[in-house]
């Protein structure tokens, strides 16, 4: 029983890095647009597959950006066609980026597809670099070197996706194929998925997009919306431009809204400590509790492994889901666990890096950050909530909820363009109650 208890814990842990929330109410390059569109590597390292259904099409394939296999998967709507073009005049709905949280992958958004792609839409469902079935970099200087610039030194100039890498696991006896573990250092940020995001639009050439994210995914879709991967540039951020974002000089934005399910407080839990309600003394135990959990557990690439390894299992981790799944815990399927489980144990060292990247790096900025750097940007979106009321890990009563509950309440915008709605739902509303998620969210998407 003790160790039933300890693995579950330890399951939590490794799966949930904001439940600390609870505790209280492309460009073209690694940086600024300036090459040709020719300089973006966007080679498939398979060949797509696909599958019909009555919603429409449905094709997978693997996108190699900077050298990592990044996954993805498009599904179009019978309504227009194998190849839905969203800048014809048959059809001018936005296309959809759908970006997933902490340990997921596109097939959690199974739902959210076949609904998009029914009432027309294009969508476009991403593994994170670090995350499901994409690549999960590692290099052996990753736990000794602690330094690096993020983030435009993430890769050599001449990564090409070849590289020899010999911590590789052999995937030949999963159910799903896994991109190769790229030898290359990279620190995770959520300034990096918003980077990878607007590559992947520009690659697309997506004229016309609303992002959706869930949780951690939020927060990255608020990277991308804003360009704020922009920021860490020398040069004047007037002069540059992100493909979504634009800029202030000359380039229009490509985003036509923003829809946010369960929204995150940061790349990790730490970004608790920026609560406006603090005082100096419980900001400070908050970081001494940070620092020490990091310490022994977190920041111990040792203790991640033992615990990937020797204890989670399939039988615990549908435990642990099923946790998140208030509504409907029987929706915790063997295709979702699989698609939790399969990417972590054979992810090798990229997978355990990963884990131990995203819960001590620096957690970036909140939503509230991101509101107060970028009003003219997201006082001017298309910007809806959906809150599962029985979340625990993102609960609309901790930080996040309750600064979008005030910003909808009192119009804080001063435009009337952020909206919330409330489902009974735990952490990932649109597959633990779709029904009731997907009325509210194609609701917003009529009316935006």
């Amino acid at each position: 029983m003790a160790k039933r208890s300890l693995a579950s814990f330890t399951i939590a842990a490794l799966t949930l890095p904001s439940i600390s929330q609870s505790f209280s109410l492309k460009s073209v390059t690694s940086g600024p647009l300036k090459r040709p569109p020719s300089a973006l590597s966007s080679t498939a390292v398979s060949d797509a597959t696909s599958s019909t259904s009555a919603a429409g099409e449905r094709a997978t394939k693997f996108w190699k950006w900077r050298g990592h296999d990044i996954f993805t998967e498009v599904g179009t709507s019978r309504n227009n066609g194998s190849e839905a073009d969203t800048s014809s005049p048959v059809n001018d709905k936005p296309a959809v980026i759908l970006l997933h949280g902490f340990g997921a992958s596109t097939v959690y958004w199974r739902e959210t597809m076949s609904v998009l792609q029914e009432e027309g839409y294009e969508v476009h469902a991403l593994d994170l670099l670090g995350q499901g079935r994409s690549s999960k970099p590692f290099t052996e200087e990753a736990e000794s070197d602690g330094s690096s610039s993020l983030p435009y030194r993430l890769y050599p100039n001449d990564a090409d996706g070849e590289d020899e890498d010999g911590s590789d696991t052999d995937a030949s006896s999963s159910p799903m194929e896994i991109g190769k573990n790229t030898d290359t250092r990279v620190e995770y940020s959520i300034n990096l998925w918003g980077n990878l995001v607007d590559d992947y639009a520009r690659h697309q050439q997506l004229e016309k997009v609303v992002l959706m994210g869930n949780s951690l995914g939020s927060l990255v879709a608020l990277s991308a919306a804003t360009g704020d991967f922009l920021s860490h540039s020398n040069t004047d951020r007037d002069n540059l431009f992100s493909y979504l974002a634009g800029n202030n000089a000359r380039e229009r934005s490509r985003v036509a809204g923003l829809c946010l399910f369960n929204c995150g407080v940061g790349l990790n839990s730490r970004n608790v400590v920026k609560n406006p309600t603090f005082g100096p003394i419980r900001r400070a135990i908050f970081n001494a509790l940070f620092d020490v959990l990091n310490t022994l557990i977190f920041d111990n690439p040792f203790l991640l492994r033992y615990a990937l390894n020797n204890i989670v299992t399939k039988e615990l981790l549908e435990d642990a889901l099923k946790s998140l799944y208030m509504h409907s815990p029987d929706r915790v399927d063997a295709e979702l666990v699989d698609s939790f489980y399969y990417p972590a144990k054979l992810g090798g060292d990229g997978a355990v890096e990963a884990i131990r990247q995203i819960y001590t790096n620096d957690a970036g900025l909140t939503p509230r950050e991101y509101h107060e750097r970028y009003p003219e940007i997201l006082d001017s979106l298309p910007l809806h909530l959906i809150w599962g009321l029985e979340d625990v890990v993102t609960p609309i009563n901790g930080d996040v909820g309750v600064f979008y509950c005030d910003r909808v309440a009192n119009n804080r915008s001063g435009k009337g363009t952020t909206t919330i709605d409330v489902v009974s739902s735990g952490h990932m509303p649109f597959d633990d109650n779709p029904v009731e998620t997907h009325k509210a969210m194609t609701r917003w998407l009529e009316k935006k």
